[in-house]
């Protein structure tokens, strides 16, 4: 065997891994967590030069039994993969020379059963299908130091909760590098997103999700969540795409009680944070600048937005449109190199009291209301001392 295997810890130790997925923050598996083969027993081998070995990794998945691993040695294989069976692990012997090379008619992996682990691959297509696709209640899944380039979507998820997708890394996808769809307690943690066509991940539907410690550059939205409720988006860096996160809605559908927390969000073209239609979410403890606009509502009401470095964004750092009672406090809010209306409010009313304006004089020519108005007494007379952006 490759001496590039992992240590051994029991199969136990996994399965209990598909069930702790997603319950807390940080809550992501150890890198090492993936037992290491020692007996022929249970484990099956593609590739490779030794006797017994298959030919394609689908002959050794219909081989297969519930628990079994299905290791492949290094190489190309122009397959289109069904795991139709619980409890299976795919394992590459390493993700930058074990590729996977789906067609142009199906998804490159598709999962109908619970609780598989894929490790260690390179998976793409012409760039037409989704590089792992589940559908309806396939869940429990973990993803981990694979590749997903050339595909639509990376990983194309429908109502399915309690996965893991760690260590990866996402680029040059037409579509996105994560679509997920009505799903519960996923964690996105530790993984690498850019140049993929329209986002970097995007989420409908979800709920209790964990987006943490990635970085995200150069897509078209960051992080795209509709109608998604109590998630976390914490310890990312999230830099140069069009919009860096936005939370939409409409009417009545809204993307509520989320948390930003910890990120930095820089030098994205349009909008460092886009809101609309959306309610109660928290934005704490980031760092927004040089964005073309730092933070934008779009009828919003009670939204917080507290102990952050807003400043030195293009064009305005906060604008507030038909805002109903958002609260913005103790930030410091600053572009006196540029000169610039700070905060603008059309239409609505909102509160922005015991925030640092940038100097210690009176704020209000920095301010623009617009059939609104934004209260902003008291404020302060010195910038707090807030550590921010991505926590060690």
């Amino acid at each position: 065997m490759k001496n590039k295997l992992r240590k051994q810890i029991g199969i136990s130790l996994i399965i209990a891994g598909f069930f702790l997925v997603g319950a807390q923050i940080g809550s992501a598996l150890p890198n090492d967590f993936l037992a290491q083969p020692t007996a022929k027993t249970g484990w099956l081998y593609v590739g490779g030069g030794g006797p017994g070995n298959y030919t394609t990794i689908q002959s050794a998945i219909n081989a297969a039994v519930e628990g079994d691993t299905i290791y492949v040695y290094a190489g190309t294989y122009h397959e289109n993969l069904i795991v139709d069976k619980p409890l299976l692990r795919l394992m590459g012997e390493d993700r930058d020379v074990t590729t996977i090379q789906g067609d142009s008619l199906n998804s490159t992996v598709e999962l109908t059963r619970q609780a598989v682990i894929i490790q260690g691959f390179t998976i793409k297509n012409d760039g037409s299908q989704a590089g792992i696709y589940t559908f309806t209640s396939a869940s429990g899944h973990i993803f981990t130091d694979n590749i997903f380039t050339r595909t639509s979507r990376g990983i194309s998820l429908f109502f399915s909760s309690e996965n893991a997708i760690t260590g990866n890394l996402f680029y040059y996808n037409t579509e996105c590098g994560i679509y997920m769809e009505v799903g519960q307690n996923n964690t996105i943690f530790n993984n690498e997103f850019y140049n993929n066509t329209d986002e970097g991940i995007y989420l409908q539907g979800s709920g209790v999700l964990y987006i943490e410690n990635n970085t995200i550059r150069n897509n078209g939205y960051g992080i795209h969540a509709y109608r998604t409720n109590g998630s976390t988006i914490r310890n990312n860096v999230i830099v140069s795409n069009s919009y860096g996160i936005y939370l939409s809605g409409k009417f009545t559908v809204n993307s509520n009680q989320n948390t930003i927390s910890h990120n930095r969000i820089n030098y994205n073209t349009i909008y460092g944070i886009r809101i609309e239609h959306c309610q109660f979410n928290i934005i704490e403890f980031n760092e927004i600048k040089g964005n073309r606009e730092g933070i934008s509502f779009e009828y919003t009401g009670l939204n917080t937005i507290r102990h952050n470095i807003i400043a030195f964004n293009d064009v305005i750092e906060i604008t507030l449109t038909f805002s109903f009672g958002d609260r913005i406090t103790k930030n410091n809010i600053d572009n006196t190199q540029q000169q610039l209306v700070i905060a603008q409010i059309n239409f609505g009313f909102s509160f922005a009291s015991n925030n640092w304006w940038g100097s210690s004089q009176w704020p209000l020519r920095r301010i623009r209301p617009i059939v609104g108005w934004l209260w902003i007494l008291p404020w302060e007379m010195k910038p707090f001392d807030i550590v921010v952006g991505p926590e060690s």
